[in-house]
């Protein structure tokens, strides 16, 4: 496996996801987690077995943060996660990687699945893209957070903030 061969490089910027989904499995509906997302696909984690289409049609909460680096301190500290609006998103998705061969004992042993988007609409495409876009640029401001601490115990607490917003653990 050649690690510059272009099928192997990713096509999108991804961005972390703490998040569920629901998907379609013959007749029943089930439960997933979300790790991960971008406009080309999405990881999958903490679902109840293998699903044995290969195209799964899903519905995704994603929630819509806001832009931190244009809020001041005291709108950031008074913001909370369970407040910022979710969408619910829906498309249909592929699994990249086959389970094929497998048995169902081997499948209850998988843990992650990466799925491929496809047939989604631009209005889902834009929707993830700004998603991943903002949780980017929120990224960068917390790492100007961490660039410019100093010893000021206002900052301290701030970047506290910020970090818990963006899913990481406050007591860092």
């Amino acid at each position: 496996m050649n690690k510059n061969d272009p099928r192997f490089q990713r096509k999108f910027l991804r961005a972390p996801m703490k998040s569920a989904c629901l998907y379609i499995d013959g007749e029943y509906v089930f439960k997933a987690r979300v790790l991960n997302i971008s406009e080309g696909g999405i990881l999958l984690s903490d679902f109840p077995h293998v699903p044995d289409i290969n195209s799964l049609p899903l519905a995704i909460s994603l929630l819509q943060f806001p832009r931190m680096q244009n809020m001041t301190i005291d709108e950031l500290k008074h913001l909370n996660k369970e407040d910022f609006p979710r969408i619910i998103l829906k498309t249909k998705a592929r699994m990249v990687r086959t389970f094929e061969g497998q048995g169902s004992v081997d499948k209850v042993f998988v843990n992650f699945i990466g799925c491929e988007f496809f047939n989604s609409t631009v209005e889902f495409k834009m929707e993830v893209f700004k998603y991943v876009e903002t949780f980017a640029k929120n990224t960068i401001f917390l790492l100007s957070l961490f660039e410019s601490l100093g010893n000021r115990n206002e900052q301290l607490e701030l970047l506290r903030v910020v970090a818990h917003l963006l899913g990481y653990d406050r007591r860092m």
